[in-house]
């Protein structure tokens, strides 16, 4: 099976977001500010069908664009995301929480999705001959896919940002993040036996178990920097890029794998777990 990646150059960087395509089906198409570029790896051809790992922007902005240029084309998502692409006001009102007066610049158009061209994914299914799998975590309506002839898993951000080196960041935005449900879903693509991860930021990991093993070593730090407050959080992960990349590197990771607002995202789940505690000993009395 032919597969590939795009570099859609986001925010004018190479290697930072891609869109995968497995033969001629899509796997994310990145952002509307990104078509020229996605249109450009198609060669203006319509891919078969548009698998979308989740519909944060980066990953699905350019689903409706899509659809506007090639109208027969079928986008699949997962049920709690299909919404959100019929009527993207909530998804692009959430997004610019995050980017501010930057979203039109860096995101673009975002144009609904026909609900006649949405389809959604049931966790287990098969869909264009590849493995779905529901992968909480970064988001709760997360899905991983597998070609199984290639063993290629394609992970969207559920296996985080690699962009050099050994570093791996999770990108934890609010509001869905999870990290035990991450830690869950990591397994879960364990237990595909992927020969190879197709990561969306960015390329293709052909050593699975160490990538694998490093984002949970990922979490995990993140975790405790985060519990020590936001300035901290900022502070110990950039220290920890600048040991380890130069200076551009270092750039691209704060920018693509949302600095501020990963621990803002993280800040919430302590949070709300802190709180599932106290209400879990205030019933065991």
């Amino acid at each position: 099976m032919d597969v590939r990646i795009i570099d859609l150059r986001y925010d004018g960087r190479p290697r930072t977001v891609g869109a995968w395509l497995c033969g001629d089906v899509l796997v994310d198409c990145g952002p509307g500010s990104c078509l020229p570029r996605l249109l450009g790896g198609l060669g203006d051809r319509a891919p078969r069908a548009l698998l979308l790992t989740h519909v944060h922007l980066d990953h699905a902005g350019a689903a409706g664009a899509l659809v506007a240029r090639w109208p027969e084309l079928q986008v699949h998502v997962h049920p709690r995301g299909a919404p959100h692409l019929a009527d993207p006001g909530r998804l692009v009102s959430s997004a610019r929480r995050v980017f501010g007066g930057r979203l039109e610049e860096l995101l673009g158009e975002v144009l609904p999705v026909p609900e006649g061209n949405l389809h959604t994914i049931d966790d287990g299914q098969r869909l264009a001959g590849l493995q779905c799998a529901w992968t909480p975590g970064h988001a709760s309506h997360h899905i991983a896919f597998l070609e199984p002839q290639s063993g290629v898993a394609f992970c969207g951000d559920l296996a985080g940002v690699h962009l050099d080196g050994d570093v791996v960041m999770p990108p934890t935005p609010p509001p869905e993040v999870d990290l035990d449900a991450w830690r869950g879903s990591l397994q879960r693509l364990e237990e595909w036996r992927p020969r190879a991860l197709a990561l969306a930021h960015y390329g293709l990991i052909e050593t699975p178990a160490p990538h694998i093993a490093a984002m949970r070593e990922a979490l995990t730090r993140h975790e405790r920097w985060a519990a020590a407050g936001e300035g901290a959080f900022l502070a110990s992960l950039e220290s920890y890029l600048r040991e380890r990349l130069p200076e551009p590197v270092v750039e691209d990771y704060m920018f693509v794998g949302l600095a501020g607002p990963s621990a803002a995202g993280l800040e919430r789940w302590l949070g709300r777990k802190q709180m599932d505690h106290a209400d879990a000993g205030a019933h065991s009395r």
